[in-house]
């Protein structure tokens, strides 16, 4: 019995950790309508304190009934801090609009942002602002000049 529950506590421990981790990163720029042949692309942004290991994880661009799915490479790790960009399939039609979505390994949603009608095909994406900014609200994200892998600023 005594084992079990150290096995238990250990376990909740681990889900907890993973959790934090997880909760650290969310989607902070997103470009729907890229210049000449470009790609659409979603950047990833670990606000936290440890790096956090992303392999597995699904970036998913949705305007229906289309979808299109990125599945993040084997041994990606985004540093504390850093960023981590998820482009696109360049078939993908340019539809200008969407909503993007992040998943775990585990299928569990850890962010995704509201509705973006990007028409300007322009290098201007939205993005969080300030960098990371995750209140759930429409008014984190701006209009801004295109900085995949880079913190966001409004010039």
């Amino acid at each position: 019995m005594r084992i079990a529950s150290g096995i238990l506590a250990s376990l909740s421990i681990v889900v907890a950790l993973s959790a934090i981790g997880a909760g650290s990163v969310v989607i902070n720029e997103v470009e729907l309508n890229p210049t000449g042949n470009a790609t659409k692309w979603a950047e990833l942004y670990n606000g936290g304190d440890e790096a956090v290991e992303i392999s597995g994880w699904v970036v998913t661009i949705v305007n229906l009934p289309w979808s299109g799915m990125i599945v993040v490479p084997d041994e990606t790790v985004i540093p504390a801090g850093g960023y981590y960009v998820a482009e696109g399939d360049p078939q993908w039609s340019q539809d200008y609009q969407g909503s993007v979505t992040l998943v775990d390994g585990m299928r569990m949603k850890v962010d995704e942002s509201p509705l973006i009608v990007d028409d300007g095909d322009s290098d201007f994406t939205y993005g969080r602002y300030p960098n990371g900014l995750d209140t759930d609200q429409r008014t984190d994200w701006k209009l801004m000049k295109a900085t995949p892998r880079a913190e966001n600023a409004l010039s």
